[in-house]
């Protein structure tokens, strides 16, 4: 048995080099391969369905920390709950002085904006998931959302792993991915990078904050703005393990940002991508 599945892994060993990485090609060092074994059905059956909610702000938008107070409060109440914060649209534009002379934007940020058609701040998208036929769901509507989800249809778990080498300002991410359901349709591995404890100049409400605290926010990604398939056509089995190990490099930051990395303050998250609903199917942030 143990010769059958050393050849599976053997088989199914796919190169990242034959994929295409669509942006953030700038801070990428070294990609590996996919490393593809059986799955471990104790860990299978332990797997929780985390849900993935994406937070579009600005430091210009007058109720987006009322939406960051919101999405507080629901992570505090639901520990599966895991946040990004995209900073984008023209109220994230930086001005010529202080407070707002800071750009949060990033390339990976704009596209995911622009592709899901969001309108107006703040606004998140949920697991990618339309509502009303819109991708962008309103603050009111965040809880309601989030409680009609089926957390019952688990599909995949993911493991993550990474390692810091601040000599060499580089991170190593290592993400496995459980395959405990059918996926019909072809998926990527998404992996970003995001820093909390940032503080600059917000507007909230009438008052102009000084010192305000983002959370949560996104920095860049390791792999592109939809990620990386694990197959050479995307199409991966249930029962299956796929595993792959991504570098970046933060010495000089990120493109857009002139904001210093503070490598202590950032989590990396890794998501599972559904290619043709765009749906987030299991989310996790270490």
């Amino acid at each position: 048995m143990k010769k059958i599945v050393l050849l599976l892994t053997g088989l199914l060993m796919i190169a990242f080099s034959c994929n295409k990485i669509d942006t953030s090609k700038e801070v990428f060092k070294t990609i590996g391969q996919v490393e593809v074994s059986a799955w471990n059905e104790d860990y299978a059956n332990r797997v929780v369905q985390k849900i993935y909610v994406e937070e579009f702000t600005a430091h210009r938008c007058t109720f987006c920390p009322m939406g960051a107070r919101e999405l507080k409060a629901i992570m505090e109440e639901d520990s599966t709950i895991i946040v990004t914060a995209i900073h984008c649209s023209s109220l994230a534009d930086p001005l010529s002085k202080p407070p707002f002379n800071i750009n949060y934007k990033t390339p990976m940020g704009n596209i995911i904006h622009k592709d899901f058609n969001i309108k107006d701040l703040p606004k998140a998208t949920i697991n990618r998931i339309k509502n009303k036929n819109e991708w962008g769901i309103d603050k009111s509507e965040w809880r309601s959302f989030i409680a009609g989800l089926d957390r019952n249809n688990v599909r995949a778990g993911i493991e993550l792993q990474y390692l810091v080498n601040q000599s060499i300002h580089e991170i190593e991410a290592k993400v496995s991915v459980t395959i405990i359901k059918e996926i019909k349709n072809p998926v990527q591995l998404c992996i970003v990078l995001q820093e909390n404890g940032i503080v600059s100049g917000q507007v909230d409400g009438n008052v102009n904050i000084l010192d305000y605290e983002h959370n949560d926010m996104l920095r860049t990604g390791f792999n592109g703005n939809y990620g990386t398939k694990l197959t050479q056509n995307g199409m991966v089995k249930e029962r299956l393990k796929y595993t792959a190990t991504f570098k970046i490099n933060y010495e000089n930051g990120f493109l857009y940002s002139n904001t210093p990395v503070l490598i202590e303050n950032c989590n990396v998250v890794a998501y599972l991508l559904d290619m043709e609903t765009k749906e987030v199917i299991q989310v996790e942030k270490k």
